[in-house]
């Protein structure tokens, strides 16, 4: 991603120093995040019932409004947090970014995880299927991976590990039933409580 304003003519040009602003980010516009929290925090519902109509101040009805982290940020946070941050993630991830702005809709940045390496078959939570089981058949996709913890990075991206298996392994952390790393124990727990996919 670049700065609307410095854009560069090439791949070339995008590694030459001088296209980087020496100015102040002091003046630069403020991401329409921050710019509408104020708006957000003095916003009213006005909510209908057998009483009447009732103003209900929108952070009450929405409290986690602002805690909303955008999943392309956690992937690298938990990258960051877990077992595999010992690796380089472009030695494992080809990132597709895209940047798309519609006729009326608010502009949408994000990226989709490409795996560099795949495995060789699905990790299925199937029913029945022991959470030991689960967990043995995680850490071969790690050892051929030759990457700690790559089966819950697989498992963000939806299609190589199934994300029913993140939930029984969580159901299992949760009940001293299995162990991992605590770091990396905590980085599924956290996914467990507040899913995201790719």
């Amino acid at each position: 991603m670049v700065d609307p304003d410095y854009r560069p003519y090439s791949a070339d040009h995008l590694f030459e120093p001088t296209l980087v602003s020496r100015e102040s980010a002091v003046g630069a516009q403020q991401l329409a995040g921050e710019a509408s929290r104020p708006e957000l925090e003095n916003r009213v519902i006005h909510e209908v019932g057998p009483e009447g109509v009732r103003d209900i101040p929108f952070l009450e009805a929405n409290p986690g409004w602002f805690d909303f982290v955008p999943r392309e940020n956690r992937f690298f946070a938990d990258w960051a947090r877990s077992s595999a941050a010992s690796v380089r993630i472009f030695d494992h991830w080809a990132f597709d970014i895209h940047d798309f702005e519609g006729p009326g809709q608010k502009r949408e940045i994000g990226l989709i995880p490409r795996l560099l390496q795949m495995p060789t078959e699905r990790l299925l939570g199937e029913e029945g299927v022991s959470v030991h089981r689960l967990v043995e058949r995680t850490e071969a996709i790690d050892q051929k991976i030759g990457l700690a913890f790559a089966w819950f990075f697989f498992m963000t991206h939806g299609h190589w590990v199934d994300p029913d298996v993140g939930d029984i392994i969580a159901d299992g952390l949760r009940a001293g039933r299995v162990r991992l790393p605590d770091h990396d124990a905590a980085v599924l727990l956290a996914w467990a409580d507040r899913k995201y996919l790719f």
